[in-house]
């Protein structure tokens, strides 16, 4: 008999609403869920994969034991209790020896157990993640936005009301509910799309302003879009007067920043800059859909990032319809009580124990975790302190991190006493762990969950039993949890744990079947984004009073706070550390300019390269480069090549477009790890075809308050392959 489940996706951040429909144990169909208030039935192919991958037979399915030498591959299955024995008593014994701050949980991109690994932090006497990929992830983006537009709440692109849709750094083609938008939004009612991108993205064949920007210049763009708006008075003056601080210290700074000195340093002609400064400022409302484009992933992420708020707020008024709105109460909400950190801790404090943040404070106060490239040379070094154990749960840091030599090093280090791993797959960094844990899918698990963007409460139950004994994060933190101090972690299970969070976080107090039924749950979050212009409301700020979520409470053009962390209150734009204007001698070498990590349709990260119908889109690394420059090295479409940077070597398939800029190279997210048995598809080692062996790590290499290392902007090199 077929059983037909309504759950949600986590394939990703969005949360697509799935119908799964299945018989037995088996998942023989999966749909998008037409009654999804934010999906509306879209659904792409990362989730129908999910049918694959729960009966993929290289998944892992027990927990494993090491029994040889560490990457050795030898392995013996062990019981669940077994595990969990084996974890409670190195942590003990690692603790009492070392201290707390000797062992490190690192977690993955959040999908709401980040808050537990907090709470499992603490329950072991530190504070603070152990370790996430924040510095690479949105928090550098997110960090700007509270420096000028407020805290406390998350920022919505309305991409459907809006009369001219900035796409900067962002090509949602798989967010296929904002596309739907998008083009709704331009069919019916004429929107103007403008696409910033250092690639000729799916949107940008339709936009109407295409930007071919150079990676790491969107500060740059940013300011010499404002100098347009000013010098032509495309603002509203009225808003600008009541409601921002430093307006004249702004105008009187990008005044230098010309059509001609911005398309100078972008790459981008002066005619497009000027025409795009009109559009968007005489053509409103105005939306910018910004994503780890501009504000992630370089050497001046966090001033890129600031720039780009500031030219958010000078195209106000703000949370309007069809403009940028606020959704309060929408952001990660971690109360003490779940993670039993002092309210308003001070994460810079010597007390707080993170590694890093004495050099990158703007990490330690918004990451709250320890920098990963400076942890994992503590483990080498042992200095602040040693690093003794390390728990990665979704996370595989030997593919996913900048560096990866750096972490292999550390990984593979005889003072690493004992590494857990808690993943689908035997990942490269499972291969060199001494216990590996099974985890369950979205399709394979009960919770009960937020939209974290969006502040609306969503019931995941699940379609299908796990296979063998897989385990959701939720069981594994709380089980770990109860054997180190069970007070701390009194729920029967796992269930009743994620719905006491719910209660604490929206004050819901429902049954778990009363959630299945009700499916989607608005919270005062998800129906905020209803009401506008809630600054003049005093909806934005805790005390009531009207105004942003600022010092000033107005948008903070000029950032008293910004000096705190390392940086300049106004946005000043910094060249790349590496480019061809900043290391000229450098550029002789590597002449061209490599951004890394866009995302593809098929995958998510570095996961799913072992699934037949996503690997058959992709079969082999690739990397995009312009016929130009592809001639001038004798590269042809399919050639193998080596692309190489100061810091090593890897190998793909050239990819010959005009989709990418003359000077520029691109390669997607860190995969194709894995066999693909099906489609008789080899897999790689990290260090053969893992881009971020390209990338450099600590140092003054990343961004100064964040540690940003620079993933889409450095310096690289191709030459033809002479072998496979």
């Amino acid at each position: 008999m077929v059983k037909k489940t309504r759950t949600v996706c986590t394939s990703c951040h969005q949360r697509c609403g799935a119908i799964v429909f299945s018989e037995g144990n088996r998942i023989t169909r999966i749909e998008g869920d037409y009654n999804s208030p934010y999906s509306k039935g879209a659904f792409c192919g990362s989730g129908i994969t999910q049918r694959f991958i729960h009966e993929d037979e290289n998944r892992v399915t027990h927990p494993m034991k090491r029994v040889g030498k560490r990457g050795e591959g030898k392995w013996q299955q062990i019981s669940w209790d077994e595990a969990l024995d084996m974890l409670a008593s190195e942590t003990t014994r690692i603790k009492e020896n070392y201290g707390c701050e000797s062992i490190v949980v690192a977690q993955g991109t959040s999908r709401t157990t980040n808050d537990w690994g907090k709470r499992l932090k603490a329950t072991i006497g530190n504070i603070g993640w152990g370790l996430a990929p924040v510095h690479v992830c949105l928090i550098p983006n997110i960090m700007p936005n509270v420096f000028t537009l407020g805290a406390g709440q998350m920022h919505g692109a309305d991409v459907a009301h809006a009369k001219t849709i900035v796409l900067w750094g962002i090509n949602p083609i798989s967010i296929l509910s904002e596309v739907k938008s998008i083009q709704k939004n331009r069919d019916e009612n004429g929107a103007k799309v403008i696409v910033v991108d250092p690639r000729f993205t799916d949107l940008a064949k339709d936009a109407d302003i295409f930007m071919q920007i150079r990676p790491g210049t969107d500060g740059a763009l940013s300011l010499g879009l404002m100098n347009v708006i000013i010098e032509e008075e495309l603002y509203d003056k009225d808003f600008i007067d009541k409601w921002t601080l430093g307006f004249d210290e702004l105008a009187e700074m990008v005044k230098e920043w010309t059509p001609e000195k911005t398309s100078k340093v972008t790459w981008i002609p002066k005619e497009q800059i000027i025409e795009a400064a009109r559009m968007m400022g005489g053509n409103k409302p105005t939306t910018i859909y910004p994503m780890l484009g501009p504000g992630c992933m370089h050497t001046n992420a966090v001033q890129s990032g600031r720039a780009l708020t500031c030219l958010i707020g000078l195209l106000g008024p703000l949370d309007v319809p069809g403009g940028f709105v606020y959704i309060p109460g929408s952001g990660a909400i971690m109360k003490p009580e779940l993670t039993l950190e002092p309210e308003g801790w001070d994460y810079n404090s010597p007390d707080a124990k993170l590694i890093g943040a004495q050099d990158h404070p703007a990490f330690a106060a918004f990451g709250q975790a320890n920098v990963p490239y400076d942890t994992f040379e503590a483990v080498i070094t042992e200095r602040p302190w040693p690093i003794k154990m390390m728990v990665f749960v979704a996370n595989d840091a030997l593919n996913c991190y900048e560096a990866p030599q750096k972490t292999y090093e550390a990984l593979t280090s005889p003072n690493l006493d004992f590494l857990v791993v808690k993943d689908f797959y035997m990942t490269p960094t499972a291969q060199l762990a001494d216990l590996v844990l099974p985890s369950s899918d979205w399709s394979e698990r009960d919770t009960v969950d937020e939209e974290v963007f969006k502040g609306r409460v969503i019931s995941s139950p699940r379609a299908v039993d796990p296979p063998g004994e897989c385990w959701d994060d939720w069981k594994f933190f709380l089980e770990w949890g109860k054997r180190l101090n069970p007070e701390l972690w009194p729920w029967k299970d796992e269930k009743e744990m994620v719905l006491w969070r719910i209660k604490l976080n929206y004050g819901l107090d429902l049954t778990w079947e009363e959630y299945v039924e009700k499916a989607y749950i608005d919270t005062p979050a998800s129906t905020s984004a209803l009401s506008f212009k809630k600054y003049e409301t005093g909806q934005l700020r805790p005390d009531g009073m009207p105004g942003f979520m600022t010092p000033s409470g107005k948008i903070d053009f000029f950032s008293e706070i910004m000096p705190h962390f390392g940086y300049e209150p106004l946005p000043v734009y910094h060249e790349p550390k590496e480019s061809p204007y900043s290391t000229p001698e450098l550029a002789k070498e590597y002449p061209l300019i490599l951004m890394t990590g866009f995302r593809l349709y098929s995958f998510f990260h570095s996961a799913w390269t072992n699934v037949p119908g996503q690997r058959e889109l992709y079969p082999y690394p690739f990397v995009l480069i312009n016929p130009k420059d592809a001639t001038s090295k004798n590269i042809l479409d399919g050639d193998w090549v080596d692309i190489s940077s100061p810091r090593g070597t890897i190998k793909a398939k050239a990819s010959v477009s005009e989709e990418i800029a003359k000077g520029v190279v691109a390669l997607p997210r860190p995969g194709w790890r894995s066999e693909c048995k099906e489609l008789g598809l080899p897999g790689y080692n990290w260090d053969e075809v893992c881009i971020n062996v390209l990338i450099p790590g600590g140092g003054d290499t990343t961004d100064p308050g964040f540690s940003t290392a620079p993933m889409r902007s450095t310096l690289c090199k191709i030459e033809k392959r002479r072998s496979k």
